[in-house]
């Protein structure tokens, strides 16, 4: 035998200790333990879903409040532009003015302090004469034959419309051309 054999003979035996792994068997749950969880998870469920609800309700409520909140500032922005407009409309009526000239001097300083008022709300009054009858922008209260115009044209403005950030506010009141048809006199033979 050589030493290296003689080694390996004579060498204590090592003992190598394996943790014991504990395997947990599968619990059985019985119908009414299966139950029992079940009714706990579905009471879990519900409580959420009570919680969800009502933070929707909330979040609802505090919508429709902040909506009224903003009406209620846009309305008073609005008010306050236009008291101006109707202090100067009463200072104009007390106002004792020697001629015409300058009653008409104060019509037109209103009317530029309303125009200067509408602007500012971004509020923009369109013209359309001689444009083609359009539904959606113009109200057509009449209609006439006119000589030299084509169908559907408008010839008179009853009254302007307006739009409001470029949206439709009041359409214009028009009077439009139908088909001029020519008289002719039918001569006997």
């Amino acid at each position: 035998m050589n030493s290296k054999d003689k080694d390996i003979k004579e060498s204590p035996e090592i003992e190598v200790e394996s943790p014991e792994i504990e395997v947990e068997e599968p619990q059985v749950l019985t119908s009414e333990q299966l139950i029992e969880e079940l009714r706990a998870e579905i009471e879990d469920y519900k409580e959420n879903f009570m919680r969800l609800a009502a933070d929707f309700d909330n979040f609802r409520k505090r919508i429709d409040r902040d909506r009224v909140q903003q009406t209620l500032r846009t309305k008073g922005e609005v008010v306050s532009k236009f008291l101006e407009v109707i202090e100067i409309i009463e200072q104009a009526n007390k106002a004792d003015y020697p001629d015409l000239e300058s009653s008409l001097d104060g019509i037109s300083g209103v009317h530029k302090l309303v125009s200067g008022f509408m602007s500012s709300l971004d509020i923009e009054r369109f013209d359309p004469s001689g444009d083609q009858f359009d539904f959606r922008f113009h109200e057509a209260l009449t209609t006439v034959e006119k000589e030299g115009t084509k169908p559907n044209t408008i010839v008179d403005v009853i009254q302007s419309g307006y739009k409001l950030e470029g949206e439709l506010l009041r359409p214009a009141k028009v009077v439009v051309s139908k088909s001029f048809e020519e008289k002719k006199e039918i001569k006997g033979e």
